[in-house]
């Protein structure tokens, strides 16, 4: 069995969440449910960057490169949401993105895609002090986003 089926049950339930994300305006709506109904007890969230932004030079390989780490995390969906946004320019750009994950820390399953040694993982300690930054990654666009984002994926 998974350790994360074996968790006490949470407030947040994230397929919930990953409905209003789908369903509804991310701002004004998806973001404030998140922050709402968000349980520190039950999940961690990330923020990741990709360790070798350098070698991204044309942006369909780029998110060639996000399409194939989001096959490789399939396995972890239930337990998963994730933003990852490609900022920057066409011919020069960066992948950063937002996770939340089941349970405390980074889950075992997500460690052991082969991808995730690929990022550096920043834990967020407190999501209520970084919610301006979690919505603009939620909504792809917003100020505390460095560069601009010429687009995103979703993992959900």
């Amino acid at each position: 069995p998974n350790p994360l089926d074996e968790l006490p049950p949470s407030p947040f339930v994230l397929d919930a969440f990953k409905r209003e994300y789908s369903n509804t305006d991310t701002r004004t709506v998806a973001a404030p449910y998140f922050f709402q109904h968000y349980d520190p007890a039950g999940y961690t969230t990330f923020w990741c960057r990709y360790k070798y932004n350098e070698d991204n030079k044309m942006q369909f390989m780029t998110a060639n490169l996000i399409r194939g780490w989001f096959q490789r995390m399939e396995h972890t969906r239930k337990y998963a949401f994730g933003v990852a946004l490609i900022i920057g320019e066409e011919k020069k750009h960066d992948i950063v993105g937002m996770w939340v994950f089941r349970g405390k820390g980074m889950p075992e399953i997500v460690r052991e895609v082969e991808d995730t040694e690929l990022f550096d993982w920043e834990e967020i300690p407190d999501v209520t002090a970084q919610r301006e930054r979690i919505t603009d990654y939620l909504c792809w666009e917003g100020p505390t986003i460095p560069k601009p984002v010429l687009e995103g994926r979703v993992f959900k």
